[in-house]
């Protein structure tokens, strides 16, 4: 039998189980992994996923975002804040930002705020679908 290295592996880490390649909180991440501001590049087709891939590195679950001020903010579970500087209202990728991190949110509402709109939104995480959702269009 061969092992798909592909595959996700769960692990106790002593704070929870997890999958295997997600700190604990910010201090056991791994050396390369991006602890400070993270820039956010517009022109970067694949930026969404670089985004959801250093903050998975280098920070626990993520449980809320703070959007406001030019930028925005990811909270994990344990208060560390992984900032992405640049990605703030008006930008149509804070939707798919958003959307893939779980938040509760209305994106035709977050689409509306332009560039030039002042203020601060927060959002918790982990959006859950009441059963047969999917089928009640």
């Amino acid at each position: 039998m061969t092992t798909n290295n592909r595959d996700k592996v769960i692990a106790d880490s002593g704070w929870g189980v997890k999958p295997d390649d997600q700190p604990a909180n910010a201090d056991e991440a791994a050396p390369d992994a991006k602890r400070d501001t993270y820039q956010y590049d517009p022109a970067d087709d694949d930026g969404v996923r670089k985004i959801l891939l250093a903050q998975r590195r280098a920070f626990n679950t993520a449980n809320k975002v703070i959007i406001g001020g030019g930028q925005t903010r990811i909270v994990d579970i344990n208060r560390d804040v992984f900032v992405i500087e640049g990605l703030t209202f008006g930008d149509p990728r804070l939707i798919e930002v958003l959307n893939a991190l779980g938040a509760s949110f209305n994106p035709q509402n977050m689409a509306k705020l332009g560039t030039d709109f002042d203020g601060t939104r927060e959002y918790a995480l982990g959006r859950v679908f009441a059963w047969g959702a999917e089928r009640s269009g």
